[in-house]
């Protein structure tokens, strides 16, 4: 019986009143040309513009593409030049190994403008070609992420690859995956972690990501790095204006942590990026994939007391997680200090939190203004994120790391005299603090901005077991071995440990020797592990 690739275009289907992004000619196989119109989330086929479209296909997960080429001849076996682009094909998976496809011919600058209108919707198929991989860089129980050059532009890359069979096991396993391909296309922000495009054989998906080199926020932490309060500022502007970018398309991140605040470069606080969008999910969602959900100590009171599986909430959630996250970094202390999981469930529950611990006695009052307004328990009174960046702690920080003018951060009525009285009374504030702080470190292990190495691997214990959500093959099985790799799509099923592909063919990696010696001594993570593994 012969598969139909195109559908006939529903009743319903009102594609001249939707937007078409890009429309081209293309020729087919047989010479003939044709017209493919490209929507947010389908293309309408039609063999004449003059004449009404009787064919479309959806752009769901089983559609998948792939840039045809030129054949090359290969000078050698570790030739792995690519031909020139002289069409695309678009591929309909059926399942059980069998896909079929249409393809179409065009000039190189108009295939890669459909590649990237594709790109941003639907996976595209294959993988091995397109890249030289280096080394693997982290593992889990089925999955790796591997540092890898993609052979058209020489740009270097995370490539987290899994096995579509063990993450599908799991349960809402492929639901999961949809979810957050799908949240993760919809973000393009200098402080989130970059998804450049998705792959796929008929094995495994490969993620392409933003190399991140810079370690994480646990990281710094678990090395006492003792932060200044500048430094504590520009980590809560760039996750905030990251936060600001998500809310504005109404999605909310649930899982804001240590682990999950990366950073691009090491030691620069204002590269700071939010990573792991495993819990992320849009506000308005009929119906949450998972309901309650996140790590203990980090979650807000609305979503850990939330009963009702159809309840919803809204994403000042992410606030209260990240105010969390700037009391540890001020304080040097956990806000829910339980030694137990059961202890800090109950905290978190009651999200009960004591603003006058000794550490934070010395703190700039706007910090504490602050702080205090993001931890509010009763979420229509918490501060939004865009409030958070006006706010004077924050304000000039923000003018600083402003992508663009859409975060102004004093308001315009404001005389200029206030502001700068203003500037230098919290100036004045956060060196006694910084102070305060250093002559601290002397006299105590538990001194403000340096916690205690004993209460943060506890809390990794207690953030190991997140019973909060144990469901999403997303979060389960992470990856180890390297903090600054973002953990995409990790599943863990031990009764799939061994259906992981056989991994792509690992090159010599050429970045190890072109790191910078000064990089290197610095403890560069790529480095660092390449020393270990070797």
């Amino acid at each position: 019986m012969k598969k139909n690739f195109y559908q006939s275009i529903p009743k319903d289907l009102k594609w001249r009143e939707d937007d078409i992004i890009i429309q081209s000619q293309f020729t087919k196989e047989n010479d003939k040309v044709c017209h493919l119109l490209g929507f947010n989330n389908y293309i309408v086929y039609m063999k004449d513009l003059q004449q009404e479209p009787k064919k479309y296909i959806k752009l769901d997960f089983d559609i998948k593409f792939e840039i045809l080429r030129e054949n090359v001849v290969k000078k050698s076996d570790d030739d792995d030049s690519l031909g020139q682009i002289k069409g695309i094909s678009i591929i309909k998976d059926l399942g059980n190994e069998t896909i079929i496809q249409k393809k179409y011919f065009g000039g190189e600058r108009l295939i890669k403008q459909w590649r990237e209108f594709l790109s941003n919707r639907i996976n595209q198929w294959q993988f091995h070609q397109m890249f030289r991989v280096y080394k693997k860089i982290g593992k889990g129980n089925f999955a790796s992420v591997y540092l890898a050059q993609k052979i058209e532009d020489s740009k270097k890359m995370a490539i987290k690859a899994f096995s579509k069979q063990a993450a599908y096991a799991e349960e809402n396993g492929k639901e999961a995956i949809l979810n957050e391909l799908k949240i993760m296309r919809q973000l393009n922000h200098s402080h989130i972690m970059q998804m450049y495009e998705v792959y796929e054989t008929q094995n495994s998906l490969y993620v392409a990501l933003e190399l991140l080199e810079g370690g994480s926020l646990y990281d710094l932490i678990k090395e006492k790095t003792l932060l200044s309060t500048t430094q504590i500022q520009q980590i809560m502007v760039g996750v905030l204006q990251g936060l600001n970018h998500m809310h504005q398309k109404n999605i909310m991140h649930r899982d804001l942590k240590l682990e999950n605040i990366l950073f691009k470069q090491q030691r620069k606080m204002d590269s700071v990026v939010i990573a792991d969008f495993g819990l992320a999910t849009k506000v308005d969602e009929p119906v949450y994939l998972y309901y309650r959900c996140g790590t203990p100590g980090y979650v807000a009171p609305e979503v850990i007391n939330i009963k009702d599986v159809k309840g919803h909430y809204s994403e000042v959630c992410d606030i209260f997680s990240l105010g969390l996250v700037f009391y540890l970094l001020l304080s040097g202390k956990q806000a829910f200090p339980g030694k137990s999981y059961g202890t800090v469930v109950k905290q978190n529950r009651e999200a009960t939190i004591d603003f006058k611990i000794k550490q934070l006695q010395q703190a700039p009052s706007q910090a504490m203004d602050l702080m205090r307004k993001m931890l509010e328990k009763d979420p229509n009174k918490r501060i939004s994120a865009s409030d958070c960046l006006k706010h004077p702690f924050l304000a000039e920080i923000n003018n600083q790391m402003a992508d663009d003018s859409a975060n102004d951060s004093i308001d315009e009525g404001d005389e200029f005299g206030q502001v700068a009285t203003r500037m230098n009374q919290l100036n004045e504030e956060t060196i006694k603090f910084d102070a305060f702080r250093r002559n601290a470190i002397v006299n105590s292990p538990g001194s403000p901005g340096i916690i205690d190495t004993k209460q943060l691997k506890q809390q990794k214990i207690i953030d190991s077991l997140n019973q909060l959500q144990m469901n999403s093959p997303l979060l389960n099985g992470k990856i180890e071995t390297f903090d600054s790799i973002p953990n995409i799509g990790t599943p863990k099923n031990k009764k799939c440990q061994n259906t992981f592909q056989q991994s792509p063919m690992i090159k010599p990696s050429q970045f190890k020797q072109t790191l910078p010696q000064q990089q290197q001594n610095q403890g560069n993570p790529l480095q660092k592990y390449s020393q270990q593994k070797n």
